[in-house]
């Protein structure tokens, strides 16, 4: 059987969608549907539907791989968070190479909320109170009935991106692991993309274009959001019976309805006291990362 020798470990909002899209264009690059199977972060079981945590359905994903594919891999942004995923990949794959997506903290945080709004997972609508509920979630209180993993809305931990390259470096050669910085990524993606070839010992295909991708979202209509992020079970179970019976995989519906419920959003402004807090919270950890990938980075909480 085919198999991975490159993740994308997150971090989640620092721009893993749009890479992984890219590389999956490459000729000679493999990037699975769906791009975040999660088979690593054992932590995180909301993942695995009955029969899926096997590592022989995990390997299923990669048949569709060309047989001159070089680098083929999947992109689940909870691995870098995951206490359990970096050991689980080097005991599966020791020689696979790691790529981990950094951001700015302070940008982070306003971002990631936005993003568990859209997902049903967050019921704040203000970022800052739904930072403060952490100390209560953590304890399972104040937990949003629809919320899937609440480890994800620990957006201290979560955005802790120092903690988190720091214990995926204590666990893989220094050689095998490319950290990419999302300002860069974003102000001059094409250099970025060019490293990223290189790293998995690809040949530049020859890209010039890089179209936006994933960018922030909201729902135009919250009870249809609801339908179509959390199905009832019983349509969920219906529709499993219909895809065994016809041996479709994907009917698409609720993608469609998804689509048309999705509006692109301007990025969430975040008061300056609240700005100020997380730049205190995160100095320490800045400071971590800066020191692991050679870089000053103190101006992200200047």
């Amino acid at each position: 059987m085919k198999r991975p020798n490159f993740f994308i470990a997150g971090a989640p909002k620092c721009g893993t969608t749009a890479l992984s899209d890219y590389l999956r264009q490459h000729p000679r690059a493999f990037v699975t549907q769906p791009k975040e199977p999660h088979f690593f972060s054992r932590d995180f079981p909301y993942y695995y539907a009955p029969g899926q945590a096997t590592l022989e359905h995990y390997l299923r994903l990669y048949d569709p791989a060309p047989d001159d594919a070089i680098a083929l891999g999947e992109a689940s942004v909870w691995y870098l968070y995951s206490q359990e995923a970096v050991p689980g990949i080097r005991a599966f794959a020791p020689e696979a190479r790691i790529i981990a997506m950094v951001r700015n903290p302070v940008e982070l945080v306003p971002s990631l909320h936005s993003q568990m709004r859209y997902m049903q997972d967050e019921d704040q609508e203000d970022p800052e109170r739904a930072w403060d509920l952490q100390a209560e979630r953590q304890h399972g209180k104040a937990l949003p009935r629809t919320c899937r993993v609440p480890e994800f809305l620990l957006y201290g931990k979560a955005a802790a991106l120092g903690e988190q390259v720091k214990r995926l470096m204590d666990r893989v050669p220094r050689e095998q692991v490319k950290i990419i910085v999302f300002d860069d990524f974003r102000d001059d993606t094409q250099s970025a993309y060019a490293e990223v070839l290189e790293f998995l010992g690809l040949p530049d295909d020859g890209r010039r274009d890089f179209p936006t991708v994933n960018p922030s979202k909201q729902h135009r209509a919250e009870t249809l959001a609801r339908f179509t992020q959390r199905p009832p079970r019983a349509l969920v179970r219906v529709a499993k019976g219909v895809k065994k019976l016809t041996g479709i995989q994907r009917f698409g519906v609720l993608d469609r309805l998804r689509q048309s419920n999705r509006r692109t959003a301007t990025r969430q402004e975040i008061s300056p006291a609240f700005e100020g807090r997380l730049k205190e919270y995160f100095r320490e950890d800045v400071e971590l990362l800066g020191s692991l990938i050679e870089r000053d980075l103190s101006h992200w909480v200047a």
